[in-house]
């Protein structure tokens, strides 16, 4: 087979003709090369990054879970360091609405909130935050100092408790805690005794407000849980601690308190409460003076984690895609700037 070599006579007017055409090819060729290799390199680019964004997402997250059962949430800390018992200014400072006459009751930076008459429920006090749900694995806590003068050792002498008022507040002083605003009234209570405990099987108990009724003193509306012999803040005149902690477990609710060196613990699987936005305490005995101080409730623990996942995983579809996007436009801007540079060097 002869190869012919006869050369046409528009490569003999013009020799470099045919190198440039080569050259145009090879470099038509070499770009057809880069684009291809620029949509993989972005798809590729693209899922590392959408891999990498998820990380980040689903990191921040545990992060902030476990930020958030690390720390409590305060939602009151009342001190009295005001001197006031009727400024609403949460965490720090309480409304208190008093069952018995105003003048009964005064409040000191050193002292706490002091009632001079604690006779006929007069003594009694409520106040009320934020309304608040506990979920699966958190903790509600209320705690606080006291100190009676006499010894007061019948029935419900003492009480405190946690309770979710349904939207039906106290607005005013004296108004007695048999009234039918407290009738919607649930939660847990915690009673015990100023003094000595003189009964056989105690008189200090957990108790659930699940009966209806306007009385939040009387015994009636409640259901007494387990009888508990207290032992300890025996001694008028002395400062003692008081605490309740109310837990949501996957299987109802468990309730521990403690008075003086009393511990005791009630569950609650059938019908619990798991809402509150009231605290009250109360002296239901003839004690002299009452006082109280460093009232705080908070809420502490994580959420169960299967509520966690559930978050977790809505976040990571809304985020993932939304930032996977953002990368991808990002690239393709940055491709189209790639290109027109190598056009505008080959012009």
């Amino acid at each position: 087979m002869r190869i012919s070599t006869h050369t046409t006579s528009n490569e003999r007017k013009n020799p470099n003709q045919s190198a440039n055409l080569s050259r145009i090819t090879y470099n038509a060729a070499m770009k057809t090369r880069e684009q291809h290799l620029a949509r993989a390199t972005t798809a590729d680019a693209c899922r590392r990054n959408r891999g990498g964004i998820l990380s980040g997402v689903v990191f921040c997250l545990l992060v902030l879970f476990s930020s958030a059962g690390a720390h409590a949430t305060v939602l009151l800390s009342d001190t009295f360091a005001d001197g006031d018992r009727l400024t609403q200014n949460l965490p720090t400072s309480a409304h208190w609405y008093t069952g018995g006459p105003s003048n009964n009751s005064s409040a000191d930076p050193a002292t706490g909130l002091t009632f001079q008459d604690a006779s006929a429920a007069k003594a009694t006090a409520m106040a009320y935050f934020s309304p608040t749900e506990l979920q699966i694995g958190q903790t509600m806590t209320l705690s606080f100092d006291y100190k009676f003068q006499t010894v007061a050792n019948s029935d419900n002498a003492f009480m405190f408790g946690l309770y979710n008022s349904g939207g039906s507040y106290a607005t005013k002083d004296s108004v007695g805690f048999n009234n039918a605003i407290f009738n919607s009234y649930t939660g847990y209570a915690t009673s015990g005794v100023f003094g000595v405990d003189p009964s056989g099987p105690g008189r200090d108990h957990i108790e659930s407000r699940d009966l209806l009724g306007h009385n939040l003193l009387s015994i009636g509306t409640y259901s007494e849980g387990t009888e508990y012999k207290q032992s300890g803040a025996a001694t008028p005149g002395t400062l003692y601690a008081a605490s309740m902690q109310i837990t949501r477990t996957a299987t109802g609710v468990t309730v521990e308190s403690k008075v003086g060196n009393t511990d005791m613990v009630q569950q609650y699987t059938g019908e619990m409460f798991t809402s509150f936005d009231s605290v009250g305490i109360f002296s239901n005995g003839d004690t002299g003076s009452f006082t109280v101080n460093t009232v705080t409730v908070n809420v502490s623990g994580a959420p169960e984690p299967s509520s966690v996942y559930a978050v977790l995983l809505l976040a990571v579809m809304v985020f993932g895609r939304m930032f996977a996007a953002k990368i991808q436009g990002l690239i393709r801007r940055w491709q189209r700037s790639r290109d027109i540079s190598f056009a505008l060097r080959q012009y």
